[in-house]
């Protein structure tokens, strides 16, 4: 049977519209509970807060435009280094984010290795390496201190990216008239022409001969770079990268001097009866000083650069041409700034109570050790203690100290005592032991035997006073004393001259310890002049 339409003759109206009715009515409030779910759940995407989240204390820091609530620019909170290293802030500051270009990813927690790291924003570390040695040295200092740091640069002898931080070529300025012909930089042109990894092409060379000899023309061409590049710093810290910086002894000691006289402090070496702040051990130029030097002399670096050839280290050049240009001298900071590290630092009167701020010819071993020193010491004691040689002493020898060691140089070199008896007489042995020994008249009875065995070394060094010995090696002939305590080295056995024996006075060490008492922290003061 056909269906008729609503009021069509033989039909019931209400029968037929009952059903359309109940349905259309299912259908609009289905419709209106849609549309208001899909309302809702648009507001809650668009409206979404890091509140909702983990992240929650973080929110107050970011937003979309990288702007804090106190109207201050907060894009540094989520990459401080790689923004500084690729210079691209103020790109990221002023970008307008459209729905084609998301906000940035939300800041990280607080790095936990980092956790009462000082304010370093007041000084900028410079780190200077070589490409054939940058990925043995570099990653482990991007994975230890350099984590920590607001703003740091690192330059070499090759442009290249390690870990996304951009490593900057120092040479890319040298005169062409100082690089064409020179040997120095057979290395340089090599690693511009090598395209696979450096090792491999490494191999057609020498590169620590090689990278020696290129070294000396980097160090004023670092100073122009890093003026020109961060010339609002207090304080500019040159290193090496395989140096070891105490940050939290640095920044106490840095805050007791004026960064607007002229200094340049570093631990002297000589030339020639000229000093110089050792590379090494890293040497601290105030701004006023940089300022002075490259900031008021530009192309300074290219005014030394044919010398370099004729000169063996870019430390020393770096401090002739300070001097030349601006008058101003190193100042002596030793020990503060140091060129020993833990096992080497010679303990004892010179190196006790006094802090250090860097070490040198830390492996990557050492520095990796070193900073989980330096973190579980900070977290262990009250806030502002100050680092020193003694708690180095007792935390890296103190456990290790026996009484003797075989195959083994502790480092002992203060005073010799060498079998003249030998072929050769003097010239069988160096120069510079012969020059250590006592003369006959000054020897007692048991320094005359010194020479003869381990067991008659031992007795010398009891024999003297603690300024003489604390420590003794010997090895075929040759008595050494120390007049500090080092841990030194394993040594292999020399089939003509035998095992070398080391052995320390632990008593005596444990009772000149016992005097000493309690440090007083006395960090070292420069001159000002104007």
């Amino acid at each position: 049977m056909p269906l008729l339409a609503p009021g069509s003759p033989g039909t019931s109206p209400v029968r037929l519209r009952l059903p359309v009715r109940r349905s259309s009515t299912i259908l609009l409030v289905f419709t209106i509970l849609s549309f208001f779910m899909l309302v809702y759940a648009s507001r809650r995407i668009t409206n979404w807060s890091m509140m909702d989240g983990p992240n929650a204390p973080y929110r107050s820091e970011y937003s979309p435009m990288g702007v804090c609530p106190d109207g201050e620019n907060c894009s540094h909170a989520t990459q401080p280094n790689s923004v500084k290293q690729s210079e691209t802030a103020s790109s990221i500051s002023s970008t307008s984010f459209t729905e084609s270009t998301p906000p940035p990813a939300p800041p990280q927690p607080q790095d936990p290795l980092c956790e009462g790291f000082p304010n370093t924003s007041s000084v900028l570390l410079v780190m200077k390496t070589g490409a054939s040695e940058a990925f043995a040295r570099v990653p482990t200092q991007l994975m230890t201190n350099l984590r920590c740091l607001d703003d740091f640069l690192i330059f070499s002898d090759m442009e290249q990216d390690i870990a996304g931080f951009h490593i900057y070529d120092s040479l890319d300025k040298v005169l062409p008239e100082a690089r064409s012909g020179n040997p120095d930089f057979d290395i340089y042109r090599r690693q511009q022409w090598c395209f696979i990894d450096q090792d491999s092409c490494n191999k057609l060379g020498d590169p620590a001969k090689e990278g020696w000899s290129l070294d000396k023309y980097k160090n004023i061409h670092i100073a122009e770079k890093t003026w020109a590049m961060r010339p609002n710093y207090d304080w500019y810290l040159f290193v090496d990268a395989d140096t070891y910086v105490v940050w939290s002894n640095l920044m106490q000691w840095l805050s007791t001097m004026d960064p607007n006289k002229k200094l340049y402090l570093g631990s002297v070496a000589l030339i020639g009866n000229f000093p110089f702040g050792h590379g090494g051990s890293g040497y601290i130029v105030s701004r006023a000083a940089m300022e002075e030097f490259v900031g008021k002399h530009p192309g300074v670096g290219n005014e030394f650069d044919v010398r370099a050839r004729k000169e063996c280290c870019g430390d020393y050049l770096f401090a002739v041409a300070m001097e030349n240009k601006t008058g101003i001298k190193v100042q002596h900071m030793w020990p503060t700034i140091n060129g020993e590290k833990p096992f080497t630092l010679p303990y004892g009167p010179s190196h006790w109570c006094h802090p250090i701020v860097t070490m040198h010819h830390l492996n990557s071993d050492e520095i990796n050790s070193f900073f989980n020193f330096e973190r579980k010491f900070l977290e262990s004691h009250p806030p502002g203690t100050t680092i020193l040689m003694r708690d180095i002493y007792e935390h890296f020898l103190a456990p290790n100290l026996l009484r003797i060691r075989a195959d083994w140089d502790n480092l002992a070199d203060n005073r010799f005592y060498l079998d003249l008896t030998r072929p050769g007489g003097r010239s069988y042995w160096d120069d510079w032991m012969v020059k250590r020994m006592k003369k006959d008249e000054e020897l007692n009875e048991m320094e005359k035997n010194a020479h003869l065995s381990f067991e008659a070394c031992e007795n010398a060094c009891r024999s003297v006073s603690e300024h003489e010995c604390f420590t003794f090696r010997y090895q075929n002939g040759m008595c050494a004393f120390g007049n500090a305590f080092k841990i030194g080295k394993p040594v292999k056995r020399d089939d003509t001259k035998g095992s070398m024996m080391s052995g320390w006075l632990t008593e005596r060490i444990s009772e000149w310890i016992q005097k000493q008492g309690e440090c007083k922290v006395k960090w070292p003061t420069p001159e000002y002049k104007d």
